[in-house]
């Protein structure tokens, strides 16, 4: 097996750019490459849209500074945590490509923060609605809603009956259904951009 040498410059890093836009398109891993100067030399459109989402700093040939000082300075064989409390957080994993460490592959690991009810109080629910909606997309029926709710079946019934109307859906089926649509919209970072 042959391998390929990575270069230690920008510079010197000879892809051709279709290969290069093919590469950072195609590929569905966060995967970053960078310099101890903080120079991205490739990265992955998942990584972009992720380091857009968790750092304001954030430009396209520099990676933010919290990354290069933990390169620079912190212990790289344990992985760096970002947390951020609306975003999520990341977990950056550091691969050495050279000896003298100025050249490092880094794979990058986006989680959400559980959203659950919240998340859908963009459907124009109210709190408890939300939370009604949420366990019904749970697969829970209305007295189970109203055991976890510790509500009153009457009350959970009248709740399910308002939220029907407000995303305009005709069944307990398709409410769900509306609700799943945007619990996975937040759950699938690479769906749609999360700019903040």
């Amino acid at each position: 097996m042959q391998t390929i040498p990575f270069p230690v410059s920008a510079a010197a890093f000879p892809l051709h750019h279709g290969v290069r836009e093919l590469l950072e398109n195609a590929l569905d891993q966060a995967l970053l490459i960078a310099n101890t100067r903080g120079e991205v030399l490739f990265a992955t459109r998942k990584t972009r849209v992720i380091l857009q989402t968790l750092f304001a700093e954030r430009s396209d040939d520099l990676i933010p500074n919290e990354i290069r000082t933990w390169l620079i300075k912190g212990d790289t064989s344990k992985p760096l945590v970002v947390r951020h409390p609306k975003k999520g957080e990341i977990e950056i994993h550091n691969f050495s490509l050279s000896p003298s460490g100025s050249l490092s592959l880094m794979r990058i690991e986006h989680r959400l923060v559980e959203q659950g009810p919240k998340a859908l109080l963009a459907l124009g629910l109210t709190a408890r609605e939300a939370e009604v909606l949420y366990w019904i997309t749970e697969g829970k029926t209305n007295p189970e809603i109203a055991i976890i709710l510790d509500a009153s079946l009457a009350t959970v019934k009248k709740h399910a009956a308002n939220l029907y109307a407000k995303p305009g859906v005709p069944t307990r089926t398709s409410a769900a259904r509306c609700a799943l649509s945007v619990l996975l919209a937040i759950a699938s970072p690479g769906s749609a951009s999360l700019a903040s």
